[in-house]
C-alpha cells in the first residue's frame, strides 16, 4: 500500500507486525535489528538517519527525545494492549496517518495514534 518504513519498539508484537506487513509497510522489529534493551536515543537516531518512523508506547522517554533528535516520525500509542486487542483497527489508524500526511510529512512530529483511533472508531 504505502511502502512507508516503520520500526516497531520492543513491546510491539509479531501479530501487529504481520498486519502492517500485509498492508504494504516495510516493518522491522527493533529487537531484530538491534537486539533487546537498545537505548531509546540510539533507536530514534537510527530512524532519522534511515527515514524510518518509530512506533512505540514509551511516550514518557520519546516525547522528551523527540525535541533533541531529528527523526522520521514517532507513532505513539498509550493503550499498551491496543496492538494485540485490535491489530486491524490500529493498522487502519496507521493507514490513515500515512494517507493524510505521507511518509515524509511526519518527520520530527509525534503522532498520537490513540487520538486517531478514537476519531476513526469513535
Amino acid at each position: 500500500m504505502t511502502g512507508a518504513r516503520i520500526l516497531l519498539d520492543e513491546h510491539v508484537g509479531r501479530v501487529f507486525e504481520r498486519v502492517l506487513s500485509e498492508r504494504g509497510y516495510e516493518v522491522e522489529q527493533a529487537k531484530d535489528v538491534f537486539g533487546e534493551f537498545t537505548e531509546d536515543a540510539e533507536l530514534l537516531t537510527w530512524c532519522g538517519e534511515h527515514g524510518v518512523a518509530l512506533m512505540t508506547n514509551n511516550a514518557r522517554d520519546f516525547e522528551e527525545l523527540h525535541r533533541e533528535i531529528d527523526h522520521a516520525g514517532l507513532l505513539l500509542y498509550y493503550d499498551q494492549n491496543r496492538p494485540d486487542e485490535d491489530p486491524e483497527g490500529l493498522a487502519r489508524v496507521v493507514d490513515e496517518v500515512f494517507t493524510q500526511y505521507g511518509a515524509t510529512d511526519i518527520e520530527n512530529e509525534i503522532v498520537d495514534l490513540d487520538e486517531w483511533y478514537d476519531w476513526l472508531h469513535g
